[in-house]
């Protein structure tokens, strides 16, 4: 619309010249007519001569109107020519201007978006900044930032301003915080968190006692930028003082119940051996009078055979008693080998001929010939020895006692299954608790002291093991001991390995 405007007033302006010039021409040739006519008027009257001056006056004057028409013509022309090409400048300014017009505002929009941006950045940094302080303010340990060259504070929380009672920022921190001094701490570990570099280091964590609160404090301290860029030392600090207390107290009760262990330790050895004494040199006398004296009534020899089992089975009692102990207090160590499980169940069939013939109870090692168990074999022949007693002693006459392999898959498992009186759930649930007395007598009025099986316990235990039982009155029991899975592949089996155990 701006370019034909533009258009149309050249034109106009172009028409307007023209016209000026041809009126131009129209007054100088009327000016030429007139002297034209004059001069004629003249030469009639008596200036004949004149008629040729008048010509040539004419011819000149005509030809400075041609000249000075031509010059009218060709200043137009100049004029419009720059008065064009000042309106194509104009155009192209304004074409510029409107470029450059388009340029700010799609800046301006810019700044507007990058404006609107940065206020939404600083109100979400100052809502950060508040939860910040508010998260800060509620910890209850003292929080602040010190200059790694002047030691001047730059920031305290609330807390360690509720500490002093004032506001410590601007103050040294070896005047307020460690050691009222003018000088920095004798500890100040400021060479531990920056190094010559200004590269930050690891860290450092310490615990040190308040001087002027008496209060043990767990600090950890490291170094970061502050606003400026510069870097500085930011130390957070948690009252520890009462887990002190509390650990003092922890390790003067462990002292304490050292002192008991050791003591029971004796005691329960002292007592042991002035029980075991006198039952074994009972035991041995009564045995050496069954041997070599007759008795007139057989009551009497029942009786003397029924005092030497008793007392064999008290002094069985002590050695449990004692080897429980060593147990429990570490006394007693585990020396594990791989050894034949087959062998060893034989040897324990063997031990309870006598018993099972007195009751018909058929013994059965079912266990494979080539099965290998990595346990101590002095413990393990206690627990097989212990299960097959009480088999044994809660089978019916004519019943069952197996030893075998529950699961081929895991040779580190043996069983020992009777077919006898069974028990309940709850009673199996508290088989192996030392708070509740779970003995009683066998189906041939046996008697026992309930504390093998918790023995029994306690031995596959420190072996990382479990024993597992399955009973059900008038069925019968099936006690298996699982032992970690070992090879001889790898004969130091780890402690760590052994704990990878997994209940099923």
């Amino acid at each position: 619309m701006a370019e034909k405007s533009s258009r149309d007033l050249r034109l106009k302006r172009i028409f307007t010249g023209i016209v000026g010039q041809a009126i131009l021409l129209f007054l100088w040739g009327f000016a030429g007519l007139v002297l034209l006519v004059i001069s004629l008027h003249l030469n009639e009257i008596e200036a004949i001569p004149l008629k040729h001056g008048a010509a040539i006056l004419l011819v000149l004057f005509g030809i400075v109107c041609f000249l000075l028409a031509k010059y009218r013509i060709n200043a137009k022309k100049e004029k419009e020519f720059r008065y064009i090409q000042q309106i194509d400048h104009l155009a192209q300014l304004e074409e510029k201007i409107s470029q450059r017009t388009r340029e700010l505002d799609q800046r301006n929009r810019q700044l507007s978006g990058e404006i609107t941006e940065r206020l939404e950045a600083e109100a979400q940094l100052k809502q950060s900044n508040e939860l910040l302080s508010g998260i800060v303010g509620t910890i209850e340990g003292i929080i602040y930032v010190v200059d790694f060259k002047t030691h001047e504070i730059l920031f305290a929380n609330d807390y360690l301003r509720n500490l002093f009672g004032f506001d410590p920022v601007g103050k040294k921190c070896h005047q307020l915080i460690h050691s009222a001094e003018d000088k920095p701490c004798m500890f100040c570990n400021n060479q531990r968190l920056l190094a010559d570099a200004e590269k930050p280091l690891e860290p450092y964590q310490w615990e040190y006692q308040n001087p002027f609160n008496k209060k043990w404090y767990r600090a950890k301290d490291q170094a970061i930028r502050w606003s400026d860029g510069r870097f500085v030392k930011l130390e957070i600090a948690i009252d520890i003082t009462e887990q002190k207390s509390i650990e003092h107290f922890l390790q003067e009760a462990r002292r304490q119940a050292e002192l008991a262990m050791g003591m029971r330790s004796r005691l329960v050895a002292l007592v042991a051996h002035d029980l075991k004494s006198p039952f074994y040199s009972m035991t041995q006398m009564l045995k050496r009078i069954l041997e070599r004296e007759h008795f007139s009534h057989k009551i009497h020899r029942q009786f003397l055979e029924n005092i030497v089992i008793n007392g064999q089975r008290m002094l069985q009692m002590i050695d449990n008693l004692l080897s429980m102990d060593r147990l429990e207090t570490g006394g007693l160590k585990l020396e594990k080998s791989f050894f034949n499980v087959h062998q060893m169940a034989s040897e324990v069939v063997q031990n309870f001929i006598n018993q099972a013939f007195d009751k018909a109870i058929r013994m059965k090692n079912s266990v494979p010939p080539e099965a290998e168990v990595y346990a101590d074999r002095h413990l393990y022949f206690v627990v097989l020895n212990n299960l097959m007693s009480n088999a044994i002693k809660f089978s019916q006459r004519g019943g069952t006692v197996e030893l075998y392999l529950p699961d081929s898959k895991r040779t580190m498992s043996v069983a020992v299954k009777d077919n006898g009186e069974g028990m309940s759930r709850e009673y199996v649930e508290n088989l192996f608790r030392s708070d509740i007395k779970t003995s009683s007598k066998g189906t041939k009025g046996e008697t026992g002291s309930g504390l093998g099986l918790i023995f029994c316990n306690g031995i596959i235990e420190a072996h990382h093991g479990r024993i597992l039982v399955e009973s059900q009155k008038k069925v019968g029991t099936t006690i298996v001991l699982e032992l970690p899975e070992c090879s001889k592949v790898n004969l130091n089996c780890s402690a760590e390995e052994e704990t990878q155990f997994t209940v099923s």
